[in-house]
């Protein structure tokens, strides 16, 4: 099985100086021609690598860093990718080889896939694709947990795996996914068994290696399952922790409220300053209007505790940063307690609602 070292691409010229010093012994060739830029004849390209690991490619990651070597690259004036103009740095250009980033906004769906090089000599084109992801959703259908991912260019895209930890900390989990559908826009893929959070990378058969953001939770509060170092609490009402009625997975907590009652959770002292933020998805079924407040701390009266709507016959996901909670400074040491108090103010005897995905990012 090839193994894929999956890495953050890096940018800057900053970052490539630091590259091309420690990476000297495998370029080091290339720059040593005193001779001056031959503009007698067009360029040639003979190769693209990706530039941390100098293997050879014919995709590229927006703003990843690339080698291209070839011949009469010294007198280099423009570099396009699908059209788009990237800058280069020309102290890092020689008759054969160059340095080149992917420009952000460089275009990648629907395209000639062209890298185009013009120097005094000529111009020359080469097959070379742009790969991202922008974003992702998640669902479950018929109890399967699936993620689709937005960008492109997909058409190519050979595995997705989910990653997680270091190999530095000893903790490093890699999970290879499913892939159930790949467009030129979009991939599905089920979600691994176990994961809780990760980064996903996306895989193609041209070289590239696109990462997302995390998916997932960096602490889970809920998911399927109460963590067992969390214990729940109510008052006016009652819940259920294993529900059918789910955003993901196979259970949701099932609420049922009086007016201004809530449902409560309490922590082992999460320390406030290592999350960013809180997420969870609800689910509810009475009236357009509808909300419950997420209150922190025992309904702490330094915070603002959050409104959170209640959408009926939908599941909303929110994500709350914690900052949010302490506006104006205060914030605490340690979290020991969340509520979700029914707060729709319209005098019904009951009100239901449903707490799925709930956690810290």
């Amino acid at each position: 099985m090839k193994k894929i070292n999956f890495k953050i691409q890096q940018t800057g010229w900053f970052i490539l100086l630091i590259f091309s010093l420690v990476q000297l012994t495998s370029c080091e060739n290339d720059f040593r021609d005193p001779s001056s830029p031959d503009a007698s004849k067009p360029p040639v390209i003979h190769s693209v690598s990706e530039a941390t690991e100098d293997v050879a490619v014919t995709q590229g990651v927006l703003q990843g860093t690339y080698i291209i070597r070839g011949e009469y690259l010294g007198t280099l004036s423009k570099v396009y990718f699908n059209g788009y103009q990237a800058g280069f740095n020309p102290a890092f250009v020689t008759d054969n080889i160059a340095f080149v980033t992917v420009p952000v906004n460089a275009p990648y769906v629907g395209q000639a896939n062209i890298l185009r090089l013009e120097t005094l000599g000529g111009a020359v084109e080469y097959d070379f694709s742009l790969l991202t992801i922008e974003e992702f959703t998640e669902e479950t259908v018929d109890g399967v947990k699936l993620v689709h991912l937005f960008g492109g260019d997909f058409t190519d895209t050979s595995t997705v795996t989910f990653v997680s930890g270091s190999e530095e900390n000893g903790n490093l989990v890699e999970l290879p996914a499913e892939i159930v559908f790949v467009s030129e826009t979009m991939v599905t893929v089920e979600v691994p068994d176990g994961v809780e959070q990760a980064f996903i990378y996306l895989a193609t058969s041209r070289g590239a290696i696109a990462q997302s953001d995390s998916y997932g939770f960096s602490y889970s509060i809920y998911i399927d399952e109460l963590n067992p170092e969390w214990t729940t609490s109510e008052w006016g009402g009652t819940h259920d922790l294993a529900s059918t009625e789910v955003a993901l997975g196979q259970y949701s907590i099932k609420s049922i409220r009086e007016g201004w009652s809530g449902l409560t959770f309490l922590a082992p002292n999460i320390p406030f300053d290592e999350y960013d933020a809180i997420t969870v998805s609800v689910y509810g079924t009475g009236a357009a209007g509808d909300s419950v407040t997420l209150a922190i701390n025992d309904f702490d009266g330094a915070a603002s505790h959050q409104p959170i709507e209640l959408i009926p016959g939908e599941w909303n996901k929110v994500v709350i940063p914690l900052s949010d909670f302490y506006p104006n400074g205060g914030e605490p040491s340690t979290i020991f307690r969340l509520d979700f108090q029914e707060s729709s103010n319209t005098g019904l005897s009951q009100y239901i609602f449903y707490v799925d995905d709930f956690g810290f990012l």
